[in-house]
């Protein structure tokens, strides 16, 4: 379907050798040709390219590969539209981006949420879809979960505070289909490992500060050991740190995926 990269970082560092290694997989050795995104964070704002273009055809991602863009998070996808009639537009282009309380929430997915848009539009939410994907509307219905609770007095939500408000409907959601995923608002990175993600931890430690990062890819993209995420788990990272949480997560029940169980996402009776 898609490729999912991600980086959480100690300090700001650049990503290049990483974009560079997954770009060719977006249409040259792999099928994902129908579109790339990355967001680079600043603080609590991202920045974010992305193109209806195959990674591998595109000098823009070819650009930034070379740049030296720096951030402390960054969250990459290329894209394998499916079904392909939900084709090449920057709407259904990955990553995903909305506002809540002051920061850029970014969002990307591998997966497929069969029977998710069968009643798509019959409720108001604040967080509304500019294109066709599952993946867009499962990202507005989780920032909904998300802001329903309230911006917090600090104005800003701690990792554990985000997976708390989001768990419940991650599990429902991954009962419809593969639902894997990066989540930030520029200080976490959740991540859901439902079928397939891996990790890899590197440091420097003649680096000023010691560097620490994280980085997370559907597949290896080096020789380097890699280590796959459990199956049906969720993780957050912060500063180049996996971020302990305070309870598991429950594991997702796996009811058929009908039109009327996908209804009770959007607060509706079957």
């Amino acid at each position: 379907m898609c490729e999912l990269f991600a980086m959480s970082a100690s300090e700001a560092t650049d990503v290049n050798h990483s974009l560079a290694l997954l770009q060719p997989r977006g249409g040259a050795i792999g099928p994902h040709a129908d579109g790339w995104g990355v967001a680079f964070y600043e603080g609590r704002a991202a920045r974010i390219f992305k193109e209806p273009v195959p990674a591998a055809e595109s000098r823009c991602l070819a650009f930034i590969a070379d740049y030296d863009f720096k951030s402390e998070t960054v969250i990459a996808h290329i894209r394998k539209a499916n079904p392909e009639q939900f084709g090449r537009t920057t709407a259904n282009t990955h990553p995903f981006e909305r506002e809540w309380s002051g920061r850029s929430w970014v969002f990307a997915h591998n997966g497929k949420l069969r029977g998710l848009t069968a009643s798509h539009g019959k409720v108001t939410r604040r967080f509304q879809p500019l294109g066709d994907t599952d993946s867009e509307l499962a990202f507005c219905l989780m920032l909904d979960a998300i802001a329903a609770e309230g911006v917090p007095a600090r104005g800003k939500l701690a990792a554990a505070e985000i997976v708390a408000r989001i768990a419940p409907l991650v599990a429902r959601l991954a009962a419809l289909g593969e639902f894997n995923f990066f989540l930030s608002d520029g200080e976490s990175l959740i991540v859901h490992a439902h079928t397939r993600l891996h990790r890899l931890a590197r440091a420097c430690t003649s680096c000023a500060g010691q560097l620490r990062v994280i980085l997370l890819a559907t597949l290896p993209l080096t020789d380097e050991p890699w280590v796959p995420l459990p199956p049906g788990s969720l993780h957050a990272y912060s500063g180049g740190r996996e971020i302990a949480l305070p309870t598991p997560v429950p594991a997702p029940a796996m009811p058929p995926a009908t039109p009327a169980f996908a209804s009770t996402l959007h607060g509706e009776q079957p």
